[in-house]
């Protein structure tokens, strides 16, 4: 059994992203997979067991048939935290081995997500490195584009630390102007010092898409048609607080977008019914006309309404669309195509001892 641990240089860089392609392809090309994260953050409760949202949603994407207890051992809690603080003993490093090797029982490859840096989880006693080493897990270290200063420094530190139990990096969410010099800068000055790059992956529109549904709940709106569109995904996000012929002209440029106007705007909301729109967001919690109502069922677009104002609304989808989950089924194929695509697999193979 290979385990093969995805660890960040910082938050909402992609993990689940690699762990969900790497996942899918190694099973595509026959291996048993199994799936393990040794610390949840995102409680949720599953047959009547506390475990961690993320580790369900990829364990049933991989089709990993263990319990809930064996993905993911520990979850953190304000119940958890004020034992820890208070000096009991959580017994953390004992939990957490024996729910991995429970997990990865009769597995070829075990992919294991961290929660990012080597010093994560050092509060708990047994931190990612700890997990690491004592696993004798292969380690790919994953980073977004923000500052190249702060990918390289985490990647070249990960690499003193792990030596040859690094497998390689990935650079995601890179803009397509930076491409150029990610692939012929940054990836041979990595490889001169003795880590290989395994991906530059390009940012990606439907990657970086949010749900409608996704939209309803963190706005905890109230969606009034066409919820049968509910898991279309919205790539752009438009305000529309303008006269009708400059938001006519405004609307026409842009496709896959969500309207956020006020909700007695009902000049722009027709407006933006005769364009490209896949959904419109009403904000101050003011109802449409029948009228509108009429005609967005008329063209299958799901409408909106919040409390918010819209200068709110907007600053939440947009933070909504600078984090890449993958619970939708349109998101899950594209991840697995991405991967699948800009992986170099053959080297990740070939380090491994796997043949295809």
């Amino acid at each position: 059994m290979i385990p093969i641990f995805i660890a960040s240089v910082s938050p909402f860089s992609g993990k689940n992203l690699i762990c969900l392609g790497l996942g899918l392809k190694f099973k595509k090309d026959g291996y048993k997979v199994g799936y393990f994260k040794p610390v949840g953050f995102s409680p949720v409760v599953v047959e009547n067991v506390l475990t961690d949202e993320d580790a369900v949603f990829l364990s049933r994407v991989l089709e990993v048939n263990e319990p809930p207890q064996s993905i993911c051992p520990v979850v953190l809690t304000d119940d958890l935290l004020r034992r820890l603080t208070s000096g009991e003993d959580l017994h953390i490093q004992q939990k957490t081995m024996t729910a991995f090797h429970q997990a990865a029982k009769e597995k070829d490859i075990i992919i294991a997500r961290g929660l990012g840096r080597l010093s994560g989880g050092t509060c708990l006693r047994f931190s990612e490195l700890d997990f690491i080493k004592e696993s004798n897990a292969k380690v790919i270290f994953i980073d977004k584009f923000q500052s190249y200063l702060d990918t390289l420094d985490g990647f070249l530190y990960a690499s003193r630390m792990l030596g040859n139990q690094l497998l390689g990096v990935v650079f995601n969410v890179v803009p397509s102007s930076k491409l150029s010099y990610t692939r012929e800068i940054l990836t041979p000055f990595l490889k001169k010092n003795g880590i290989d790059t395994l991906g530059v992956i390009q940012k990606d529109p439907i990657l970086g898409a949010v749900p409608i549904r996704e939209i309803v709940n963190t706005l905890n709106g109230n969606i009034l048609c066409c919820e049968g569109k509910a898991d279309e995904l919205i790539e752009h996000f438009m305000i529309g607080a303008m006269n009708v012929e400059s938001a006519l002209r405004y609307f026409r440029k842009v496709s896959n977008k969500a309207v956020i106007t006020g909700g007695d705007r009902s000049d722009i909301q027709l407006a933006a019914l005769e364009t490209p729109t896949k959904c419109l967001i009403l904000t101050g919690e003011l109802y449409p006309n029948a009228s509108i109502l009429g005609r967005a069922q008329e063209v299958g677009v799901p409408i909106v309404v919040v409390r918010s104002d819209t200068a709110n609304t907007l600053e939440v989808c947009e933070n909504l669309s600078g984090f890449v989950s993958l619970h939708s089924r349109s998101k899950i194929q594209r991840a697995a195509e991405v991967v699948g695509r800009k992986i170099d697999f053959k080297t990740i193979y070939e380090k491994l001892g796997l043949s295809k």
